[in-house]
């Protein structure tokens, strides 16, 4: 039933792009075990005398457990995403003259399907185009890193033109997102406690006691709600900015393009979630020796950069000063990010949890973790031995 509604889907946009009789494949594909909630397609419009059109769908594949377990609403948040807030965003950019290479960069929306257990959205196909995915089992590099968080940079300021020149309007479109926090809440709530079983059967024997303690009297997911609230500067953040979520290429002049995906995440809340969430999701240990105060450093300076262009003065948006110190008081929430999600993230393709058949999110935190997970983790660990954070 999915995939004939996503051929009609498919057959509407055709017509709507100048299609009269044109051949439509669709095909699956994999989503590597990075993709739990979806199934993903590629698709090829074509007819004689007619450029062809490369597409990308995401079916929703959630059972009914889950989704008496999420508000409705989740279910349209990418469209909402792409037709009003990119959109709006690239209103702003186009208002200010923002040069386009200068710009930030998304996919190309076609359409959806609303339906309930039919939800689709349909965008322009990046692999055509050479993008590829990361390796979700590599550690970013530094080009990779830089390139990633310039895109976020961008995301995020967006964010914060829109809200000084239409605060109303960027208020009201806030609400839209509010049932988020509230699911998120709930979803943090059942897998943290389990996480940290997960988290401390890999602890060294000299660190686990300390760490425990340290989790006991210091995060919860409490803390970390009121955390995401602390910022002076409050954004529409991605909520899941991973290399899995970001596609990336190397264009013909040698240079590196990174474009963020699945928006479907997206909250209100600090900009550094973002940032953290990049940083311990998709790096090990070694890249946070050598480039952690480089990256953080270098977010700032193109957030900046990309504020000036929108007319705007960092040093009243978000003064460096206010946000070193924010830096300072919000990373905890990356050794919470890398408990909750390195489990998943590093899963083995055989072992990757899925929102289909029976149950409910228990299923997501029942999953077997991986071989590289132990090294990830205890990376993170060290990090926060090395910092001081934990003593």
């Amino acid at each position: 039933m999915a995939m004939e509604s996503l051929r009609k889907v498919v057959e509407d946009i055709a017509k709507e792009n100048g299609f009269g009789k044109p051949e439509i494949v669709i095909n699956p594909i994999s989503t590597g075990g990075a993709n739990y909630s979806s199934e993903l397609f590629t698709i090829v419009v074509s007819e004689d005398a007619k450029e062809t059109l490369h597409l990308f769908s995401k079916i929703i594949i959630i059972n009914e457990t889950i989704r008496a377990q999420m508000p409705p609403a989740i279910f349209d948040v990418e469209r909402l995403i792409y037709v009003d807030l990119l959109k709006k965003y690239e209103d702003i950019e186009i208002s200010h003259n923002v040069p386009p290479e200068k710009r930030l960069v998304v996919p190309k929306y076609y359409g959806c399907n609303t339906k309930k257990f039919e939800e689709s959205v349909v965008l322009e196909n990046l692999a055509e185009k050479g993008f590829i995915t990361y390796d979700r089992f590599k550690s970013v590099d530094w080009e990779y890193a830089a390139k990633a968080v310039k895109s976020l940079a961008k995301f995020h300021a967006l964010s914060m033109a829109y809200s000084e020149e239409y605060p109303q309007e960027f208020e009201e479109f806030v609400k839209k997102m509010d049932f988020q926090k509230e699911m998120f809440l709930g979803m943090f709530h059942q897998f943290y406690e389990q996480r940290i079983e997960t988290t401390l059967s890999v602890t060294t024997e000299e660190r686990k006691s300390k760490l425990k303690k340290y989790l006991d009297t210091h995060i919860s997911v409490e803390t970390i709600m009121k955390l995401s609230e602390s910022s002076q500067r409050i954004v529409l953040s991605h909520g899941d900015y991973r290399p899995s979520n970001l596609m990336h290429k190397y264009n013909e002049d040698g240079t590196l393009q990174v474009i963020p995906v699945d928006f479907q995440t997206i909250q209100y809340t600090s900009p550094l979630f973002d940032l953290l969430y990049f940083i311990f999701t998709g790096s090990d240990e070694k890249f946070r020796r050598q480039h952690f105060q480089d990256l953080t450093d270098h977010y700032h300076q193109e957030l900046s950069s990309a504020l000036r262009y929108l007319g705007l003065n960092p040093d009243i948006i978000y003064p460096k000063r206010t946000y070193e110190y924010e830096l300072k008081e919000l990373l905890p929430y990356g050794l919470f990010v890398a408990i909750v999600g390195l489990p998943i993230i590093t899963v083995e393709l055989e072992d990757a949890p899925s929102m289909q058949g029976e149950g409910g999110f228990e299923n997501m935190t029942s999953s077997k973790t991986g071989p590289l997970y132990p090294e990830r983790m205890n990376g993170v660990i060290n990090d926060f031995f090395r910092w001081g954070i934990i003593e």
